[in-house]
């Protein structure tokens, strides 16, 4: 996440290049962290998926179909948040924004990537309705996030880790229910869906992922 990390570690492991890429050991901490992050979202989607179908997958199912894509595709959310994030703090012009803006635009290329990486491996072209949908949820997410824990924390990633749970939560029911409510859900599929599951779900991704990635990156620096 923007911001997820203290300004040193971010530049005692960010090493420059033609594009400012981080080091490869910088991408491969965030991927990884992302799809551990993934990973822990699973037992949400699959409550959330015997609370609201009729026909409720069994867990074995349910992880088979959907286990691979969920995990997958946080590990490239979190991995091109974090690349398009360094390149936006090294290049004038962008680097002069406010933290939030860089984390709401990291979001949103993050899940532009997800949404390409899917569709690659299903050899079919991305939908223009997920991809709006899904950057634009992350845009508000991700900003919302930023900007609580550089508000709201005098440490980053902000701890204990319910501190920053409620952070994502609340970051998750903000993006989720403007997008939700941009298209069309109204009601109870408004206040006891979307938002209450991207609550779950987001606070759980992003507190999973920053926290664990700040002590990987902790003992790379040290």
């Amino acid at each position: 996440m923007a911001q997820s990390q203290k300004q040193d570690v971010a530049a005692a492991t960010l090493k420059p290049s033609l594009l400012s890429l981080p080091s490869l050991e910088r991408q491969l901490t965030y991927f990884s962290t992302g799809a551990l992050a993934g990973a822990c979202t699973l037992g949400v989607e699959l409550g959330w998926q015997r609370i609201a179908s009729s026909t409720p997958r069994t867990t074995m199912s349910f992880l088979q179909a959907h286990g691979p894509a969920i995990i997958g595709r946080a590990g490239v959310r979190f991995w091109v948040f974090d690349v398009v994030k360094s390149q936006m703090q090294a290049t004038k012009g962008f680097s002069s924004l406010p933290p939030w803006t860089i984390g709401a635009l990291s979001g949103a290329a993050g899940g532009l990537a997800e949404i390409c990486a899917q569709s690659l491996y299903h050899r079919r072209p991305p939908s223009r309705p997920a991809l709006a949908s899904q950057g634009s949820k992350l845009f508000f997410c991700f900003g919302s996030y930023t900007f609580l824990s550089t508000t709201l924390s005098n440490e980053l990633p902000p701890r204990p880790f319910w501190y920053c749970w409620i952070m994502g939560a609340t970051a998750g029911a903000i993006g989720s229910g403007i997008v939700a409510r941009v298209e069309g859900v109204t009601g109870q599929r408004l206040w006891r869906g979307a938002i209450p599951k991207g609550a779950l779900a987001i606070g759980t991704v992003i507190a999973v992922q920053v926290t664990s990635c700040a002590e990987v990156l902790k003992t790379i620096d040290d």
